[in-house]
């Protein structure tokens, strides 16, 4: 088919091989070589066409947008043109927006002709497959952001921000945005409009509406896009008038965090006082840890959980605390590129005994990888060959050490439909487990990437999750408070059957880590109410409840030999704590933020701590003193030591993961 371009035609439809049309008589082909396809949206005074480029061999296809002369004077108004169409033309560099073929003046109006990004656009697959989800919603965000900012940067406002607008592309690369013939250009001298077509009144921002747009008014658009895209429903029906409020979390179909819903909020802003004004800030707050609500605990007094009567006890059990260790040492040290890690000598210069030790340096470090976003949980094979990342997106990347290139995941594991909070390898390194957000746990086949079951029982999502010794069991801790014991039943075919063994209830707020102890029979869980309680997984029994921090308790480990517990806490703490006592013999203190996560080394001799700030710290695990400071992460970070405790693995919030080289 043919389409007329003529805006007063009454039947613009004509046969394929037309040159002139049936109903107005007007030429078909602009410029004698684009073919007018069908309409692709808009509508008077003008719109955008599918075409073909009738001039080119492979006859591409291609997007003609077109808006009326205001007037038949030329001069000024024609440069106003030409101006727009260079800044266009200067725009279409960036990857996300349409080149610009050609542009030119015909019939009294403009024509854009400009390159046809194959794919669906979010209108279409919103009407497809349903509401978006807050994974779907902040890809989104952060492949356009990023774009706004790139307008912005460019003196460019698109002014017409909406789903339709916004293209998935069939190679799978990030969302495009598309159609700009709305697009206002500032010039050091004016500012150059394509002609009266102001945008779409549902998604466009108060200022816009009123003929005075700004940069703030695309971010404004593009949120409103977002609220469209979770509820369904057109944003007039978002807005309640006559209390002046968006009511469109009201209208939710899935639930999304207190994070997104804040950064959206603010996005919507219909006062522009209160309104994001650069895409930098949104893309910041992104990145910050989208943690569930937290809720202080209470301190954990003797008094409180045992009663006056045992506070006596406990004083005499915790009277004699060993004095706090001050550091030794306080260094950056260098992350080693992954393809040389069995080659490189893991040995750090020698401290310079006639230096002090403080003021000695070690060269600057270097980031490694950069994943693709925030980087929720870390996990390594028993023989340090492969790192496992849970991201923000649902996905998980298995990075191969001697893949000779650690910039570049050798898988990505497609499942989970929500952020990834935990990974466990299998000690006997055949298995991966997953836990997320979205309420399951997963268990993959390492080697392969194959999915091999999903356990489902948990009613809210999972913090932490752990294999048993032997392999054979996988321990979850969610935030519905509990504990689960699942049983993983391989057979030949490593087609699985995942039975939920036991479910332990104890704890009064979320569980947010799990771990078993080398001696077969203990279970830890850490929770936000401040306490660690130890279990014995085989009768399902609590065996102690072991109290002294006095916030959350985010993190657990087991010591090698079985002996040891370590602690991580809200509370800036580790605590190391005697199992047969159930004592804690000595708090490590150093850190400035809350502690996320804790490890030990495989010979017992090392503590790794990361904390909220992205600080790494590691320590002697014998006389608690810190052994180093590793400097790098901005953001929150999860450790994990490789190569037999030579080398240590941390990924964070801030998009990276790096691998360290430690001094033996």
């Amino acid at each position: 088919m043919t389409y007329c371009l003529n805006p007063n035609c009454q039947n613009p439809h004509n046969s394929d091989l037309a040159e002139t049309c049936k109903s107005c008589g007007s030429e078909l082909l602009l410029k004698n070589r684009y073919r007018p396809l069908h309409p692709l949206g808009g509508g008077a005074p003008g719109g955008s066409f599918l075409a073909v480029d009738e001039d080119k061999p492979s006859k591409p296809l291609c997007v003609i947008s077109s808006s009326p002369i205001a007037n038949n004077t030329t001069g000024s108004h024609f440069g106003s043109f030409s101006a727009f169409a260079s800044g266009l033309d200067e725009l279409g560099e960036h990857p996300q927006i349409p080149n610009l073929l050609a542009s030119f003046e015909e019939a009294d109006r403009y024509y854009l002709v400009q390159e046809y990004i194959e794919g669906k656009n979010l209108a279409q697959e919103l009407a497809a497959n349903g509401t978006f989800t807050e994974v779907k919603i902040r890809k989104l965000l952060q492949d356009l952001l990023p774009v706004l900012q790139f307008l912005s940067g460019n003196d460019a406002i698109h002014r017409d921000i909406k789903p339709s607008n916004i293209i998935r592309p069939v190679d799978g690369g990030p969302l495009a945005l598309v159609d700009f013939s709305t697009v206002e250009l500032h010039t050091s001298r004016t500012r150059v409009k394509p002609g009266i077509l102001k945008g779409s009144a549902e998604y466009a921002a108060p200022e816009q509406t009123q003929g005075r747009a700004v940069f703030a008014s695309d971010i404004y658009s593009l949120g409103v896009t977002c609220l469209h895209l979770l509820t369904g429903l057109s944003p007039f029906e978002l807005f309640d008038v006559e209390s002046d409020r968006w009511v469109w979390s009201d209208y939710l179909q899935k639930p999304v965090s207190d994070r997104l819903k804040t950064i959206l909020t603010k996005m919507v802003e219909r006062d522009l006082k209160h309104r994001y004004t650069i895409a930098a800030d949104i893309l910041k707050d992104l990145k910050k840890p989208a943690l569930p609500a937290y809720t202080k605990t209470q301190k954990n007094t003797a008094a409180t959980i045992f009663g006056g009567a045992a506070v006596a006890v406990l004083s005499l059990m915790v009277g004699h605390r060993v004095p706090s260790p001050v550091p030794y040492s306080t260094y950056t040290t260098t992350p080693i590129p992954v393809t040389q890690l069995e080659e490189i000598p893991y040995t750090l210069p020698k401290l310079d005994q006639s230096t002090p030790r403080n003021n000695k340096q070690v060269p600057p470090m270097r980031t490694l990888a950069s994943t693709s976003g925030p980087v929720w949980s870390v996990a390594v094979s028993p023989d340090g060959k492969a790192i496992a990342s849970g991201n923000t997106d649902g996905t998980i990347q298995i990075w191969r050490v001697n893949s000779g290139d650690f910039q570049i995941p050798i898988r990505t594991l497609y499942g989970h439909s929500e952020p990834i909070w935990s990974l466990a390898v299998s000690p006997d390194g055949k298995l991966l487990a997953s836990g997320s957000a979205d309420k399951t746990i997963k268990i993959w086949d390492l080697a392969s990437g194959q999915l091999l079951d999903t356990l489902k029982g948990h009613s809210a999502g999972i913090f932490s999750v752990a294999f048993s010794p032997d392999s054979q069991r996988v321990a979850s801790g969610s935030f519905d408070k509990t504990v689960k014991l699942w049983q993983i039943n391989t057979s030949k075919d490593w087609r699985f059957a995942g039975n939920l063994l036991h479910t332990f209830i104890g704890h009064t707020q979320e569980v947010q880590s799990v771990a078993f102890n080398s001696d077969g029979q203990t279970l830890a869980s850490g929770s936000t109410d401040g306490t660690i309680k130890l279990w014995n997984w085989r009768t399902g029994k609590l065996t102690r409840t072991l109290v002294g921090h006095n916030d959350s308790v985010w993190s657990v480990a087991f010591s090698p030999d079985g002996r040891t517990l370590a602690s991580g806490s809200w509370d800036k703490t580790i605590k190391l704590w005697d199992l047969e006592t159930g004592t804690s013999w000595r708090t490590l203190r150093g850190h400035g933020q809350q502690v996320h996560s804790v490890a030990f080394s495989p010979d017992g001799k090392t503590i790794a701590s990361g904390d909220l700030g992205g600080t790494i710290k590691l320590w002697n695990s014998y006389s608690g003193c810190q052994k180093g400071t590793l400097k790098g992460h901005s953001d929150w970070v999860e450790v994990a030591f490789a190569a037999g405790g030579k080398a240590l693995v941390s990924g964070s919030f801030d998009d990276t993961i790096k691998l360290w080289r430690l001094a033996p």
